[in-house]
């Protein structure tokens, strides 16, 4: 990242932080002998996160609407990395919530349906792929353009005029970026998840998804999220401050195997996943 963007995000002290619980949650999922009731009583010491952790656990994206009671229960049925996303989940949209409405160029209720859209496409690429890895393509997809809104929300005069640079010159948002910044919101996304110790599967997520390349690590969540972002922008949810649909990288759509894979079925499970995944909306 340049030294000048660097140094800007670097001394912003109000940059938010992810709750003490995801740092002790990791802590705890890391010992083979901790208790779900361990995990539920680290989770419900923040009451707030526990409320909303409770309510997204009984919709119907987790397939068991209003039937869990606790957060131990929650764990007992969806296992402690289900709930640990959830947690991650939560805390994310609880940290940007209510920010950003200042900026001209940046609509934040269409940039979380994007988000939330692009999470629900890459599960269902995941799925459809056979994929072990459904929960963290879900949370690599709702999170890939974080970047977007810290540039929003702490460079917005900068933010502003990438967006209307990037329309008036009907050119993809990173490319101007890169162009006007040598720098791109993937790269501060990055940053962000660095500073937040987040998995290396998300980060790269967040740091790559514009052009995964094989030779990445976790290349494949990557890769998933590339074409998630790319189909939930042809299939119109939301915007994330991009109004081009860009192509999918023809490397990507290869070692996916997407010639092999029922688009139109694709296509229906995504708009699927997408209206279970709204539940999501209301934490935003």
């Amino acid at each position: 990242m340049p030294l000048a963007i660097l140094e800007k995000i670097e001394n912003i002290s109000s940059i938010p932080t992810l709750p003490t619980v995801i740092e002790r949650l990791t802590r705890l999922l890391q010992n083979p002998k901790t208790s779900a009731e361990e995990v539920g009583k680290a989770i419900t010491t923040d009451q707030a996160l526990a409320s909303k952790v409770l309510k997204l656990v009984n919709s119907a994206f987790y397939g068991f609407p209003g039937r869990i009671s606790t957060i131990t229960h929650a764990i007992v049925i969806l296992g402690f990395s289900t709930v640990k996303n959830v947690v991650l989940t939560a805390s994310i949209f609880d940290a940007f919530r209510n920010k950003g409405e200042g900026t001209s160029a940046f609509n934040l209720e269409d940039f979380w349906l994007h988000s939330i859209a692009c999470g629900a496409a890459s599960l269902s690429i995941a799925k459809q792929l056979g994929s072990n890895e459904k929960e963290e393509c879900f949370i690599a997809g709702l999170i890939h353009d974080i970047g977007k809104i810290i540039l929003c929300q702490y460079m917005p005069q900068e933010f502003n005029f990438a967006v209307d640079q990037s329309r008036k010159n009907s050119q993809l948002f990173y490319e101007t970026e890169k162009k006007l910044f040598d720098s791109t919101h993937e790269e501060v996304g990055g940053y962000l998840t660095e500073r937040w110790n987040l998995p290396m599967d998300l980060q790269n997520a967040v740091k790559l998804h514009h052009n995964p390349q094989p030779s990445h690590d976790h290349y494949m969540i990557t890769a998933i999220v590339h074409c998630a972002d790319i189909f939930v922008r042809a299939l119109d949810y939301g915007n994330s401050g991009d109004d081009l649909i860009p192509m999918i990288s023809d490397q990507v759509w290869k070692n996916l195997g997407l010639d092999n894979v029922d688009l139109v079925s694709l296509i229906e499970n995504i708009h699927d996943e997408i209206e279970k995944a709204s539940v999501f909306i209301q934490l935003t």
